[in-house]
């Protein structure tokens, strides 16, 4: 018995069964990213993005935030390209660029889509932009040899580390050189140094840094240079380090001393009233001495016949002839471009008559 043909539209459904599971869609898979931890400003970096799998095959696009940054290069549009791993077939994309201080902490975000999928699918990383701060700026009295700081007097100073990833660390040193310095960030003992510090975020989310130093500058301080050094770590595990600096001139009003409280001289004799000049910064250019009339002190005037000394090399005062009105209080003085120093008083006892 000769069978019958079968019909021909059961023939088409047939044929359409088969190609349809043959040409099912499938689910790309999640994007799987390059892993980028941190790098410096300005060097090239590749973000990669790869989807296994996926029929039709995917689209693999970059986005900076919600920016699209790279849509793919391939002819077909899903990708840069495409190839197998195995039986599977992957699809990816590598965004090169130069990176810049706007990418720091910025979410990249790899979208994966394909029509058989209802909603696309993303992964994001964040970059750690390393962004060198500027050199520092050290601000604050700038004295000279003829305008130095005051012992016994409090200065500020400030130092700026501007926009700088990760925030720079600043330090104050002082001293000939920044190898061969007193570090003033761990206090002295003895020395009243107060350190503050702020850090504030920029808008292009780099960081700045102050430090305020408050310190009280004493002799030992004159011909220093004070330092303010900042340090930064980089993304490749180096350290950069910067400075700034300012030489250091501090005088001193003289200290001046009497070497005894009273001296007692008979009428018609020769004294001598000792003084010293313990201290002077820079040294005295002046002395002189005054005595008690009417309860003001005078200075008195040296004129090499009654009166002799008070001068840088001969502080002392000598009287000759002494005579009753010479009986009174008496005080040394000495004067620097810092000011003037007052001793305390002696007092000269005269006995005797004039006749």
């Amino acid at each position: 018995m000769q069978g019958s043909l079968p019909d021909p539209m059961l023939l088409i459904i047939i044929v359409s069964l088969f190609r349809g599971i043959y040409s099912q869609s499938s689910l790309p898979g999640n994007p799987i990213l390059g892993l980028v931890d941190s790098t410096n400003e300005g060097d090239t970096v590749t973000l990669t993005c790869t989807s296994y799998g996926g029929n039709p095959l995917p689209t693999v696009r970059w986005y900076k935030n919600t920016l699209l940054v790279d849509a793919g290069s391939s002819p077909n549009g899903n990708g840069d390209g495409v190839y197998t791993f195995g039986s599977t077939t992957a699809t990816y994309n590598n965004y090169t660029f130069q990176v810049s201080r706007s990418d720091n902490s910025v979410s990249y975000i790899c979208k994966v889509n394909s029509s058989s999928l209802s909603s696309e699918l993303a992964r994001s990383l964040n970059i750690e932009v390393y962004v060198p701060a500027g050199s520092p700026v050290l601000a604050g009295p700038v004295p000279a040899a003829t305008t130095a700081l005051d012992v016994g007097r409090t200065y500020n100073y400030t130092c700026l580390a501007s926009n700088g990833y990760p925030v720079a660390n600043i330090n104050w040193k002082l001293g000939t050189s920044v190898e061969n310095s007193l570090d003033l960030q761990q206090g002295v003992s003895g020395r009243t140094i107060r350190v503050s510090e702020s850090t504030v975020t920029n808008a292009d989310s780099t960081l700045t840094k102050s430090s305020l130093l408050s310190w009280v500058p004493i002799a030992d301080d004159n011909g220093k240079i004070l330092f303010c050094v900042t340090t930064q770590n980089s993304a490749s595990g180096g350290t950069i380090t910067k400075t700034a600096s300012s030489a250091i001139f501090v005088q001193q009003i003289p200290i001046v001393q009497i070497m005894n409280s009273s001296y007692t001289v008979e009428v018609g004799q020769t004294v001598r009233l000792g003084c010293e000049v313990q201290t002077a910064l820079p040294p005295a250019t002046n002395v002189y001495w005054s005595r008690l009339i009417n309860g003001v002190y005078n200075r008195i005037a040296i004129d090499n016949v009654r009166f002799f000394g008070s001068t840088t090399s001969n502080a002392n005062l000598t009287i000759t002839n002494v005579v009753l009105s010479d009986a009174t209080s008496y005080q040394c003085s000495a004067t620097n471009t810092a000011g003037t120093g007052n001793s305390g008083a002696t007092t000269l006892i005269v006995t005797g008559s004039e006749y």
